[in-house]
């Protein structure tokens, strides 16, 4: 009987997480939309990134920006909608795992025709844990006579360390997020 030895090399990594954006809406169906033209910004509690104000600045102003490009206007007085935003983030955690190792296997050996056991080998896994956080923007749109919630879009990505990068997130949210909102307010749903 012949012993035979071969290499295993297994790997298995599962990437950090780099969740592309997700963007969601929901609105109520039974709103006019077509026939906004004005909005006005509203402050909540829960509308600023609590530990750092100048990307709760960043946030509104994009906000107001995209609503402007959209054709809204702001007024201080008197809108046709009230829009504020939330945010809130959770930290998670990943699990990396590398395996590596060689050995041999279960070989023929004859006898009454039967598989042998596994043969020696050595093998090393190790796993690593990665902890991330995941973030979620959330802008409300309010009809001011109702006070009802007429409209709710959001967008939901693994936050960047750095501020630039954090509010390029921002800003592709708001982009793919308008791009829903443009649709509806023309009257042509989701």
């Amino acid at each position: 009987m012949r012993k035979a030895l071969g290499l295993i090399f297994v790997l298995a990594l599962t990437a950090t997480p780099a969740m592309a954006q997700k963007v969601t809406i929901d609105y109520a169906h039974d709103f006019d939309f077509e026939s906004l033209k004005t909005f006005q910004y509203v402050e909540t509690k829960d509308s600023d990134v609590k530990s750092n104000e100048l990307m709760a600045d960043r946030v509104t102003n994009l906000i107001k920006q995209e609503l402007r490009e959209g054709g809204g206007t702001e007024v201080s007085e008197n809108p046709d909608i009230y829009v504020t935003y939330h945010y809130t983030s959770e930290e998670n955690t990943s699990y990396n795992t590398t395996s590596m190792g060689y050995g041999g296997y279960g070989g023929y050996y004859g006898g009454w025709g039967g598989w042998g056991a596994p043969m020696g080998g050595m093998a090393s896994t190790t796993t690593y844990a990665t902890t991330y956080t995941e973030g979620t923007l959330i802008i409300d749109i309010y009809d001011p006579e109702s006070k009802k919630l007429v409209w709710r879009g959001t967008g939901t990505v693994t936050v960047k360390d750095k501020p630039e990068k954090q509010i390029k997130q921002v800003e592709k949210i708001l982009t793919k997020i308008g791009k829903k909102w443009d649709k509806i307010t023309d009257g042509k749903g989701k």
